[in-house]
């Protein structure tokens, strides 16, 4: 793959059901390898900041990448390092691979538990609608429980969240992954006993708050995720099917002689449900690419689950509940509530602080 990591990759949240914290019961959690092309779901281990008990250092997409040799410095590290869970698609623009999936979206439920108490009005904003399966289609009823939580759908996107919900998401990476730089940097020390109060946002860092640290002068970049917007999403499009226009115009193999004349593939069409049992699942695998282009860059930009723009009540791309038909004819949709075929994913740039 593109960018490699060697260390010990944990997850940082739950399997359960009641949303039990098992890293109680146990002093440390099982060592997973969760790495595949070009993302890097999870964080490394931090055991240093490990005491008489586990203390996460819940962080999700942190690991940067490790693909150029030049040293990472307060001065160079937007020029030089690909924020991470993402890939390069001009100068200073990024795009995640895949949508974000149900194991993202634990890690920050998990988090935000940790910080903010199971409780609190922080926690349970994070909570997505899995009601949304029923709603719909009967026979997709054992989704209210197994979706979200059940390992075997660790890597499926996401569904059943507001637009807000994942903007709400996507400003609390961005904090994770810049608290997660600057530890790497020596800028700060990274607090495992974070609490409401004293938990790290970017605002807190620039504005001098975040333990009265004074901003480093030669930082003044930080990776600003968030939902594309119209033009970014363009972009986004042109780049993909260039890819593939690319590889059928110079492919010779059975395979992709085979796709061509289906180009552009994409997961829509599904009817889940014959007689109150499911007879298609309605989304797969997030790595799973629909695509006859090998190793193509970006996944599912088209099809499986509409995805969140920045733009209110706009998604893209169409989703497996869409006819392909309404797909090809427009790549923006209307929604105005969550739903169990939208779901999103981020892009990202090193955006300057401005006071």
């Amino acid at each position: 793959m593109a960018d490699s990591y060697s260390g010990n990759i944990f997850y940082l949240e739950t399997d359960s059901t009641d949303w039990t914290d098992k890293y109680t019961e146990s002093p440390l959690p099982v060592a997973l390898d969760v790495s595949h092309n070009y993302i890097l779901r999870t964080m490394s281990h931090l055991k240093q900041y490990f005491k008489t008990v586990v203390a996460l250092f819940s962080m999700t997409f942190v690991v940067f990448s490790c693909s150029t040799s030049t040293e990472i410095t307060a001065s160079n590290y937007h020029i030089t390092k690909t924020p991470p869970g993402v890939v390069k698609i001009a100068d200073n623009f990024y795009c995640d691979q895949t949508e974000i999936c149900n194991v993202d979206w634990r890690e920050y439920m998990f988090w935000a538990k940790r910080v903010f108490g199971v409780n609190s009005t922080e926690y349970t904003a994070t909570i997505p609608d899995t009601m949304v399966w029923a709603d719909k289609f009967s026979c997709l009823k054992s989704y209210e429980d197994n979706y979200l939580r059940k390992p075997e759908f660790n890597y499926y996107p996401v569904v059943g969240i507001t637009q807000q919900q994942a903007r709400d998401f996507s400003k609390w990476r961005a904090d994770r992954v810049f608290e997660k730089l600057l530890v790497d940097l020596n800028k700060i020390k990274f607090d495992p006993t974070q609490n409401s109060k004293t938990y790290f946002t970017i605002d807190k860092y620039f504005n001098g708050t975040y333990f009265n640290t004074k901003p480093n002068k030669k930082i003044t970049y930080f990776p600003d995720y968030r939902l594309p917007t119209l033009s970014e999403r363009n972009h986004i499009i042109q780049y993909a099917d260039n890819v593939d226009s690319i590889y059928f115009d110079t492919c010779t193999s059975n395979y992709c002689l085979a796709n061509k004349t289906n180009f552009p593939l994409f997961w829509s069409d599904v009817t889940p449900c014959v007689n109150d049992s499911i007879k298609t699942k309605p989304t797969v695998d997030a790595r799973i690419p629909f695509s006859a282009t090998i190793g193509h860059p970006i996944y599912n930009f088209r099809g499986h689950v509409g995805e969140w723009a920045s733009e209110n009540g706009v998604t893209f791309g169409g989703s497996w509940f869409d006819s392909r038909q309404a797909i090809l004819q427009s790549d923006t949709f209307h929604v105005d509530r969550q739903n169990c075929w939208t779901g999103f994913r981020n892009v990202c740039e090193w955006k300057p602080w401005k006071e």
